[in-house]
This record gives C-alpha cells, structure tokens and sequence, in this order.
C-alpha cells in the first residue's frame, strides 16, 4: 500500500467550535485531503493524518490497517502502481481527447479602437488608432476557420465572439463591418456572442438578435461611485447610468447578460453596497443575467520578448493576485452573505464540491487559451490569447492575405500541460494549479519556452485552496446544522452517498 502521489494535505483554520477536538491538529486547524484523480475531498481526523504519514513515512501500519483501508476506498492510498497510473492517465489524457471535440471560440476584432480610457485596459495604446477589418478579411477569417480546427485536430462547433477594442461602437463603419461578421456566422449557423464594454449595447441590441447572438458580457466595477472613477470616456465622462441602461435592455429583449465586476482594493469595500443595488434591479435573480467577478492584475509580461535579458523579464512577468486582496476579498464576502449569492466566488474551483457533494474536479487548465481560442486582429494577424492580441511576438499566424499558421509557436503551447513541463511533473499540487501557470507568462519569464511553468510557489496554490475551504467549510457546516434542526433529509444515494464513508465532510453524514 502507497500513498497517491495526487493526494494533497490542506491545513485549514476554522473558527473555535466548528469540529470536535479529534479533528484539530496540533495548530488547532483541521486537515483536509483531496485527491483530483479519485475526485474525492475529505476532512480527516488526527488519527487518520497519522496513519497517512506513517505509510508515507515507510513505518510499520498493522495498527492501521482499518483506517487505511478507509483512505484506499476513498483514493488517497493504492495497492496497484498500474491501476493507479492508468486513473491518472485516464483523468490526465481524457481530459485533452475531450478539448478535441469541445467548442472551438473564434474572436474577430473589427478594430482595436475602443471609446472608453479604463486605467488598467491590457490593450492600452493600441487603443487609439487602429485600421478595420474590410470586408475581404472578415472574409478570409471564416474561410480560416476549418483550416485552424484541422490544425487543432478539433471537430467541436466553432462559435464567433465580437471582441475590441470595443466592438459594438456605435459608428457608421463598425456597425458594417459587426452586420459582415454577424451575416457570415448565421448563414454557417456559428453562434455569436459578444464581448462589450456595454455604453452602446442598447443600441446593438435588434442587429445582434436579428443574428441569432446569444450571449453578451459587458464590465461593471462595482457601485457608480467606483466605477465612474475609471470606466469613463475619453473626456472623462462617466459611464455606469449607460451601461445600465444597456445591461435591462438586452436582459428585457432576450439575450443572456453576463457582467463582469471587476474587484481590486479600491473596489471591493464597496462589493456590499453593489449587491443591494443589484438586487434592488432584480439582476441577481434575473434567469438572463449572471454576475461574476475577476481581479485587476498587472499586464507588463504581454509587452515581454524573448531577446529581454533576464532580469528585466523576471521584473516585467508579475501580476498575479496579492495575497493583501484575496484576504480582503473573503473577509468582506464572511460578512455579506448577499455578494456570495450574486458572485458564487470559486477561485480554486472546489465550491461545488464543498457545498454540494460534487466531485473534486482537475484543475488542468486555467483557460481555454492555447487549446479552443483564436483570435482575429484587424491587421491580419492570428492569436492564441485574447490578451495578447496586437503583440506581434505573439501572433501565430496570419489569415490576410494569405493563410499561415506557426507550429514553431503554436503546437508546443497546444499541446503544454503538467506533464510536459519538468517542473510540474513531480508537484503534489499540479492538479490544482491550473496546469503550471499561465502559458503566456511561462513563454515571457524564460525567453520563449512554452515548457516550463510559471506559478507562484507551491506554498501559494496550497494557501489558494485553504483560503477558499476557510471560506466555505463554516458555510458548509452551517447548512448541516440548519438541516438537522429543521429535520430536512440528506441527499440520496450518488455522490452524496459516496461522500459519506470513512473520512468523509462531517456534514453528510
């Protein structure tokens, strides 16, 4: 018997009173194991700690041969190497033959030009000036369209997102260049969806539903007081009141609405007051509107090639999110119950496992860049990042005027996860990490190589996870409690049933 090389050990902080004595180590914190292949995520008590690290550890366990044979049903410890090795490669490689035949998102970028100044923009300067998509390019990207999926070996739906700039510019020559683009995707039966800043949507509206577009995200930064002090005009003109408007219009006509509200220091005491507003609108329970959230980061690597030396690279690849903000973030979330319901913040991707029994899921991937994105840029060029768009040292290709796709660039990214990357091989936590970064700041911190990882320390991932569990287990508990007083049954059987065995959430038993 072995421990899994995927069981990971989290040491979590709950407050006084939430589990009995047996369950708190000697800091007082609980311990909880995952294991992202066997799906399965448990809190522990000291013995069974014990046992695992003695069986780690090469000790003598006869004593705890029960306990273990809890932990082996659960998949934290394992009899057969092979058995064990064919469950990660079933989870590892199954995950990428399933990329093959998932929606493949295709970004066209009419123009970069975008009518808002918003300080932290990552497209910043290209923003001013830009040509436009003719009609001949819109063109000549659809046609790329199958080539590109071939390359990919993906034979998933292809799906067109309107990005900038700022697309839905309410001008003579976008709105004909955006009807080309719309025409084209609905006559080959392409959904639509769009991404906007959101001060012209209403206007958009009729055009994208005579199209069929499904989907539309606009930004919000929180109450008018923050937002109209960075989402503003050129003149400095404010912009919440149109957006909102933007936002009950298209809800009102039919499309889904996702608005992304935008959280950093400055923002995030005011999270409270915006999740009233929200209400207050009925956004929050409003079946076509979905709210989520993301934090402001630094966006230097994008401007990083591989000639820098090094030091300038290591100075210029930052920006991941501070430690100082995600403990305000949760702090300020533990005390308004109100902006978890709106936001359903899961940053570690465990919620649904937490809360609701699901499985613990592999975090193999933190987007969709690399594998199922490209991206069309108004000068021809083809990218694999909508962040990188209008950076020429990372174009993969071109598709105007004629059509040309770089392996050299493209394939080693295509094809990157934890196990092509030496570092990431050997990590206890590669599974809830993203698989080993972003690949862009990997490519910018080592002067090219798509191979390599870059992620904070493993320390940081495992704090990442803590944090959320600190987050969701007292919530968690505080359900239980709520069932059993009010005599409400469990869940049947599945996983909820499963999750109940030895070593299983206190809560579901």
């Amino acid at each position: 018997m072995q421990v899994s090389a995927n069981t990971v050990t989290f040491s979590v902080a709950l407050p006084d009173g939430a589990l009995p004595p047996e369950y708190l180590d000697e800091s007082g914190k609980v311990s909880v194991l995952a294991n992202a292949v066997a799906g399965t995520m448990d809190i522990v008590s000291r013995a069974e700690v014990t046992a695992l690290e003695r069986l780690r550890a090469g000790a003598s366990v006869a004593e705890d041969s029960t306990t273990l044979a809890g932990l082996r049903d659960r998949g934290y410890v394992f009899d057969d190497p092979v058995v064990e090795d064919a469950n990660y490669r079933g989870v590892v490689d199954g995950y990428f033959e399933a990329i093959k035949e998932a929606p493949f998102q295709f970004m066209f970028i009419p123009s970069f030009v975008c009518n808002l100044a918003c300080p932290y923009c990552f497209e910043g300067e290209l923003t001013r000036k830009s040509p436009r998509m003719t009609e001949e390019m819109i063109d000549a990207a659809f046609d790329s369209i199958p080539m590109i999926q071939e390359l990919h070996e993906n034979s998933g739906p292809p799906y067109i997102t309107l990005f900038g700039g700022e697309p839905l510019l309410d001008t003579a020559p976008q709105r004909e260049s955006i009807e080309q683009i719309l025409s084209r995707a609905y006559d080959r039966g392409y959904p639509v969806t769009a991404i906007t800043n959101g001060v012209a949507l209403d206007a958009y509206v009729p055009m994208l539903l005579e199209y069929g577009c499904e989907e539309v995200q606009v930004s919000l930064d929180g109450t008018p007081e923050v937002h109209d002090t960075r989402r503003v005009f050129r003149n400095g003109k404010p912009t919440f009141k149109l957006i909102e408007r933007s936002i009950d219009v298209a809800a009102a006509a039919g499309l889904r609405v996702l608005i992304r509200v935008l959280v950093d220091l400055d923002s995030v005491g005011q999270m409270p007051e915006f999740a009233e507003f929200a209400l207050a609108k009925g956004w929050i329970d409003n079946p076509k509107i979905r709210l989520f959230y993301g934090f402001t980061k630094q966006t230097s690597f994008l401007y990083v090639t591989p000639d820098h030396p090094p030091e300038k690279r290591e100075k210029m690849v930052r920006g991941d999110v501070k430690p100082s903000l995600q403990e305000a973030f949760y702090r300020m979330l533990r005390d308004n119950p109100l902006v978890d319901r709106m936001l359903e913040p899961d940053p570690a991707r465990i919620r649904a496992a937490v809360l609701e029994g699901d499985r613990v899921r592999p975090n193999l991937q933190g987007c969709s860049a690399g594998t199922s994105v490209v991206a069309f840029d108004p000068n021809g060029k083809v990218y694999g990042c909508p962040e990188t768009v209008g950076r020429p040292q990372h174009a993969c290709g071109d598709y105007f005027p004629g059509f040309r796709y770089s392996g050299g660039y493209r394939e080693p990214w295509r094809h990157r996860h934890v196990d092509t990357v030496e570092m990431c091989r050997e990590c206890n936590v590669k599974l809830f990490c993203g698989g080993g970064g972003c690949p862009i700041k990997a490519w910018a911190a080592s002067g090219g190589d798509f191979n390599t990882c870059y992620c904070p320390k493993v320390s940081t991932i495992k704090t990442r996870v803590e944090s959320e569990l600190a987050y969701l287990l007292p919530m968690a508990l505080q359900r239980r409690q709520s069932r059993t007083a009010s005599g409400s049954p469990e869940k049947g059987m599945g996983t909820w049933d499963q999750m109940t065995t030895v070593g299983s959430f206190p809560w579901m038993t």
